[in-house]
């Protein structure tokens, strides 16, 4: 289409709307000095003849409404008058009018010049003469869920959101070049020369492989160029570019389609063309270790903080300018422990100088390095699973229960009589402050430190030894018991050391002494029935957290094994089993975990299962998960009313429902999971586990985290466990003093 019939088509609708005298001394007409070709069509401004013809700027429309001429199909959309918003389609007099509702993810992005794709408009609302909705819908059957509502990962800037909106088929590649020409890159430089290395651009190619944030960049890299694509589209030859947008985000374009698009649509905003460091490789690093080792007495100042840094983006995430800070203050306290003499001035609050608390052999503190969450202190393999995503779901599962545990089996109506139409919405007051651990988060710990104990790890090669985990785990929960107030002769082992676990939080008298019964293997005792059969299923998972480490059974027999210890009903260990089984996909080490509403669907496929306690976790499964892989509108599951709440099923199902759809978005699903009538407890805490193994500790609400009791051992118990079971096993390394640890017997 050529300007001039655009132009026509807006004078006709000028004409329409305002009748015959539009063209008269006080009517309108289009600009014609100031047509655009824009990505979306035609940009064709109008304003009053008396400004436009007779200069009167007294009679100016300001800002100059404008109207964008679609290509190819010509139809008339009144543009945003701010930057970025977007443009509507017009009415016409006497005409049914019908209102786009577009994508929140889309209207939010900024990305108005691009147009309002057709994919991204879930439907149409009927509006009358003065804009009121009349009532009547329209769904668009063309529609897609966004990448965030999907589970993409949440992205940090415009070129993870543009690159994430055209993997949903949200944008065609003419959309996306034009967008990438506002987006900047990142290539990584030497710190020292200020060259890019052969492995980033090869000559020979023509290729540059660019990224979308500093903390995707490969983790021996400190130092960057940031420069924005329009830039590198002028070059002379420019470059092929390999785009790395983040985990499962890749786009490669050719440097002449840039080109092209640069030369159709230049780039307006302000040019970015800069040199610079990583937070870890600043230079006033250098001088707080120095002025710190001279404070403390140091022979020497620590390093700069770069293994850390390395390390934490290996993990997925980047350490920020002050805790690299923290880190070399940190750093600088531990090396001034190791020395003989008194230490004056120990800080009261170890995170505020880069300590954290860890427990010893003796269930003792002592202070150890702060990694803030982002990467463990051993160096471990992750031969399976990753570190991140298992400490994560410990600190989830926490977490969850926290929330949940002031509103546990309520009625909704209570719950809301009590705490206000919305519910929680923060860290309730549960036992006698907000954040604190309960007896879900305990039997979780000590579930754990069953997995560990148990003697397969050390002898492989006899399958009979299996035989012996029920036994083991009967141990540990005597050892739970036993800070619940139980008398027990032997104790050994850390955790049942440490003083905060003593404490009641939760379980009655009834249910522990049914606990009791049943690991003592008293002969009256009856198999407990209900979802606390769920907890088991992330420590059984760990067991295959290394090469052969596993059981012969896989980790069905395990879940099995630790589950009917007390819970016998074939629906609870089918429900654990199945969660198990989610796990193992949840935890993996690759960059990107994908969402419930598919992992669940992919474990029923890649374990066929048969019998009532199998096809009623089907059946909870088809309830609860919504499917986001199809065009049309997806039924987000609403928690109330998947089941009663108090089964093992309903608890599983309305976990997913509080997370599908959520995953991006960890406060909501987190209160999702909790604002419920029911178990609000363990649904909570089976939402902040799968939660957690998604985004990590650094991803789940800040605010809460600092509030949660003992987040820290729940973290160091985790990353024991996954230790434990790693191709570099602590069981190798550390010999007798983890065998203390972790007695096996």
């Amino acid at each position: 289409m050529e300007a001039a019939e655009a132009m026509e088509k807006v004078g006709d609708w000028l004409r329409a709307v305002h009748g015959p005298t539009v063209a008269g001394p006080g009517g309108l007409r289009v600009d014609h000095d100031r047509v655009l070709r824009v990505p979306e069509g035609w940009s064709i401004p109008y304003n009053t003849v008396a400004f436009l013809d007779d200069g009167r700027p007294d009679k100016e429309l300001f800002p100059a409404p404008s109207v964008v001429v679609r290509e190819p199909d010509g139809e008339l959309r009144q543009a945003h008058p701010s930057p970025g918003g977007l443009s509507t389609p017009v009415a016409y007099p006497g005409q049914e009018s019908w209102r786009e509702v577009v994508d929140p993810e889309y209207v939010k992005a900024g990305f108005g010049e691009l147009g309002v794709p057709l994919p991204a408009v879930a439907g149409w609302v009927k509006v009358d003469n003065d804009g009121q909705q009349t009532g009547q819908e329209r769904e668009n059957p063309a529609y897609r869920a966004g990448p965030i509502r999907r589970g993409y990962p949440k992205p940090e800037n415009n070129l993870e959101t543009l690159l994430a909106f055209a993997g949903v088929g949200w944008l065609s590649r003419e959309q996306l070049l034009i967008g990438l020409l506002r987006c900047t890159v990142y290539v990584p430089l030497d710190v020292e020369t200020g060259s890019t290395d052969r492995f980033y651009f090869s000559e020979e190619r023509n290729e540059l492989r660019v990224f979308s944030s500093t903390r995707h960049l490969p983790s021996r890299e400190h130092a960057w160029w940031h420069v924005d694509l329009a830039t590198l589209a002028e070059f002379e030859h420019p470059p092929n570019l390999v785009i790395n947008g983040g985990p499962a985000t890749f786009e490669d374009v050719t440097g002449p389609e840039l080109a092209d698009a640069a030369r159709r649509f230049p780039r307006g905003e302000p040019r970015v063309d800069r040199h610079g460091r990583c937070p870890e490789a600043e230079e006033d690093l250098a001088q707080l270790a120095a002025d710190t080792a001279e404070q403390m007495g140091l022979a020497t100042p620590v390093e700069p903080p770069t293994t850390a840094a390395e390390r934490a983006r290996r993990h997925g995430f980047e350490l920020t300018t002050e805790e690299c800070r923290r880190t070399v203050l940190g750093q600088s306290w531990l090396r001034r422990l190791e020395q003989p003499e008194p230490v004056p001035g120990m800080p009261n609050e170890l995170g505020a100088d880069g300590l954290a608390p860890s427990w010893d052999n003796e269930g003792r503190v002592v202070p150890r390095l702060d990694t803030f969450g982002k990467y463990p202190l051993p160096e471990l393999e992750n031969f399976r699973y990753g570190w991140q995503r298992v400490v994560g779901a410990y600190a989830g599962f926490a977490l969850g229960e926290a929330l949940g545990t002031a509103v546990d089996r309520m009625r909704l109506d209570e719950l809301v009589a009590r705490f206000g139409p919305d519910g929680v919405t923060d860290l309730p007051i549960a036992f006698d402050q907000p954040g604190r651990i309960g007896s879900l988060t305990q039997r979780l710990l000590f579930y754990t430190e069953a997995v560990i104990r148990s003697p397969h790890r050390e002898q492989p090669e006899s399958r009979n030894i299996e035989q012996l985990f029920p036994c083991v785990v009967r141990g540990s929960l005597l050892r739970w018991l036993h800070t619940q107030g139980a008398p027990l002769e032997h104790t050994d082992g850390w955790l049942v050391k440490v003083p905060d676990l003593h404490v009641r939080r939760g379980a009655d008298d009834a249910e522990l002494n049914a606990y009791h019964a049943l690991v003592t293997q008293a002969p009256q005792a009856a198999p407990m029935i209900g979802p606390a059969a769920l907890i088991g299923a992330l420590p059984a998972v760990l067991t295959a957290a290394g090469p052969g480490t596993g059981f012969s059974g896989g980790v069905a027999q395990v879940v099995y094994d630790l589950v009917t210890v007390t819970h016998r009903q074939e629906e609870d260990v089918a429900a654990a089993t199945f969660l198990a089984w989610l796990f193992e996909l949840a935890l993996t080490k690759d960059s990107f975990s994908y969402p419930v509403w598919n992992l669940a669907r992919e474990v029923l496929t890649d374990h066929p299962q048969s019998g009532p306690g199998w096809a009623a976790v089907q059946a909870m499964v088809a309830e609860s998960v919504p499917f986001f892989g199809e065009h049309g509108l997806p039924d987000l599951r609403m928690p109330e009313l998947i089941g009663d709440g108090l089964g093992t099923l309903p608890v599983l199902g309305r976990a997913f429902a509080a997370l599908s759809g959520f995953e991006n978005y960890p406060e909501q699903a987190l209160l999702r999971g909790v604002n419920h009538s029911g178990r609000s407890a363990l649904t909570g805490a089976l939402t902040g586990a799968l939660l957690g193994a998604r985004v990590g500790i650094p991803g789940l609400p800040a605010k809460w985290i600092e509030q949660l009791e003992l987040h820290h051992l729940i973290e160091q118990l985790a990353t024991d466990a996954l230790w434990h079971f790693d191709r570099r096993s602590a069981l190798q390394q550390l010999g007798t003093t983890w065998s203390q640890r972790y007695p096996r017997h």
